[in-house]
């Protein structure tokens, strides 16, 4: 655990080590997961490898006292695996270190790490009154700009993942309705945004290369209670928050089909050059005549011949409308949506475009 350091409210990057020994020779003794304030003003440190909860507490500098769990901590029912706590020693010079925890006794010589459950499994607090009627207002002001056909959904709270005020997205437009197959669980923030890119960027870019409009973009995904590539141990998805959607398809009006997966351009890599005979290398040094033994009709011939071509050099071809398409509305989302990703992000985005609306500090992830 690190302290970090402020100044006037706010922090200036720098930090220190507060409480150590967790890891010691690259080997974990612990596992740090929560922390907590005492009513006394103590610090409570939940550690899941060993089942302890270590109390931090101020004492004189140059003294050493045996800390203890405070009254209501105990009350409240939060005990350790063991249903008694273990003590642990503090000291203010930097040399001291705690004593280190006892392994788990059920998984002897391994970390006590358990998996953590899916964000769907956790406790609900479902959405107050309050949030809800916030979430709608915000709703309303989104779409008021925009055409859209759409069906309110009632708030959706399971575990860690859900939305407020979600809505199922059927189509988008008026004059071109563009459908969502399968109609999508979206935020109104995230409906909004895709209007603005088929309006602005998908449909005109359609228009010039194709002579033809976007009518249905194809769903792979939207509201999945889940964590980034259904890792146990990624942070949570926007598509768990209802914020994000996959769209691995274009439909023209004309018929014509434009996948992720088989128009994204395909660059060719310059073939490697052949790794020399270590044997045939040798028979022609061996057979190589000298300098001396060189004629004059010799070394004329030798000056006619032109030397061999290099081998060809492969590049990138030139992208064919659909490959182009693709591109462009992928690098133009960037400037819609929070995140972008794209068949060049990673293998798992390789079919498809994901868009979500995360806010980020600075720019947009756009890959």
């Amino acid at each position: 655990m690190v302290r970090l350091r402020f100044e006037d409210g706010k922090p200036t990057g720098e930090y220190e080590d507060f409480l150590t020994g967790f890891v010691i020779s690259n080997e974990a003794w612990g596992h740090p997961v929560g922390i907590a304030v005492g009513q006394d003003g103590a610090l409570f440190v939940t550690e899941d490898g060993s089942g302890t909860i270590w109390r931090v507490s101020y004492r004189k500098a140059g003294t050493t006292a045996e800390t203890a769990p405070s009254k209501e901590l105990a009350t409240e029912g939060r005990l350790p695996r063991n249903d008694k706590f273990r003590m642990a020693q503090q000291a203010t010079a930097p040399d001291d270190q705690p004593p280190l925890p006892e392994r788990n006794p059920v998984h002897p010589g391994a970390s006590a790490l358990k998996t953590p459950p899916p964000p769907g499994e956790v406790p609900t607090i479902p959405w107050s009154d309050a949030e809800v009627a916030a979430a709608k207002a915000k709703c309303t002001e989104a779409l008021s700009s925009i055409k859209l056909n759409y069906e309110p959904l009632a708030p959706i709270k399971q575990g860690l993942c859900g939305a407020p005020a979600p809505i199922l997205l059927k189509s988008l437009g008026s004059d071109t309705k563009v459908e969502i197959d399968p109609p999508a669980t979206v935020t109104c923030a995230l409906a909004k945004a895709l209007s603005t890119w088929l309006n602005e960027t998908v449909q005109p870019e359609a228009k010039a290369l194709f002579s033809s409009q976007v009518v249905k973009l194809q769903n792979a995904t939207s509201y999945n209670c889940r964590n980034r590539y259904g890792s146990a141990y990624q942070p949570l998805s926007e598509h768990a928050l209802a914020n994000a959607l996959d769209v691995s398809e274009f439909v023209l009006a004309s018929g014509e089909h434009i996948t992720v997966l088989d128009s994204w351009p395909k660059v060719l890599s310059t073939p490697r050059a052949p790794v020399p005979n270590p044997a045939r290398e040798s028979d022609v040094k061996a057979a190589k005549p000298t300098a001396e033994k060189v004629s004059v009709v010799t070394a004329a011939k030798a000056k006619a011949v032109a030397p061999p071509s290099p081998p060809p050099v492969a590049s990138e071809p030139t992208p064919n409308p659909k490959a182009k398409f693709v591109k462009h509305v992928h690098d133009e989302a960037c400037h819609e949506f929070g995140t972008v990703l794209g068949p060049e992000a990673n293998d798992a985005h390789k079919n498809h475009f994901h868009l979500d609306m995360k806010e980020r500090r600075r720019s947009g992830l756009c890959q």
